[in-house]
């Protein structure tokens, strides 16, 4: 026990001095509506970057999936209904995360109108599993928190490697003893990184920022209200 703990030390802090950055990937995979379907143009999965440097780190979407209309088809008792519904998707998302400040920024473009929010990082209350698994070629294990955050009600199921010392993960979610390899929201999406790697060098992340004007999560609720 004490020579895997020496081990697990050792190679700690041979990534600390040799690797400054991680970087990867990630896919956000919606598997269905709260009504229980899902429409073609919605089974597309988002890819954002990832990374990781001075306890700092910022996810862009690279993937350019604008708002469609799709059409369906719904099995009535008096036949088929054919309908027509909007497919929202944003062609911008950067999630930003400074762990010595607690800051989250989300920055957003939809419809060709920007977004800018900053509030308090959030954190969460894991209850840690003994359940493991193999994703992507890491030793993942169990845990599950609730999310109410931004006025979210989801349950929230984590896959997360001891492998990586990084306390981080997709979108707002850290605070794990590990690096959260893949995220389930409720049954309704999927994130999983299908790539990570350390490189030898220092990457500079800045705070991001767009033509909107910086908001708090309350004052953007409440320019939402008034748009609608």
């Amino acid at each position: 026990m004490k020579i895997n703990l020496l081990l697990f030390i050792i190679i700690f802090f041979s990534i600390e001095a040799k690797s400054q950055s991680l970087v990867g990937t990630y896919t956000r995979q919606q598997l269905k509506t709260k009504d229980g379907r899902l429409l073609e143009k919605a089974k597309t999965p988002e890819v954002f970057s990832y990374t990781y440097s001075k306890n700092k780190s910022i996810q862009r979407l690279t993937t350019i999936q604008k708002t469609t209309t799709d059409n369906t088809v719904i099995e009535n008792t008096g036949g088929k209904i054919f309908a027509s519904r909007t497919i929202r998707r944003s062609s911008q998302v950067i999630n930003y995360k400074d762990f010595d400040s607690k800051i989250y920024k989300v920055l957003m473009t939809n419809d060709g109108i920007d977004s800018n929010v900053k509030t308090k990082l959030p954190t969460y209350t894991w209850e840690l599993l003994p359940e493991t698994k193999i994703i992507n070629g890491f030793s993942c294990k169990k845990a599950t928190t609730k999310n109410t955050a931004f006025i979210a009600k989801q349950d929230i199921t984590a896959w997360y490697t001891e492998e990586i010392p990084i306390k981080d993960g997709p979108m707002f979610y850290s605070g794990l003893p590990g690096f959260i390899i893949q995220l389930e929201i409720d049954d309704n999406s999927i994130l999983v990184f299908q790539e990570l790697a350390f490189k030898n060098e220092n990457t500079e992340i800045e705070i991001p920022n767009n033509s909107a004007k910086e908001l708090s999560f309350e004052e953007y609720q409440a320019s939402l209200k008034q748009i609608n």
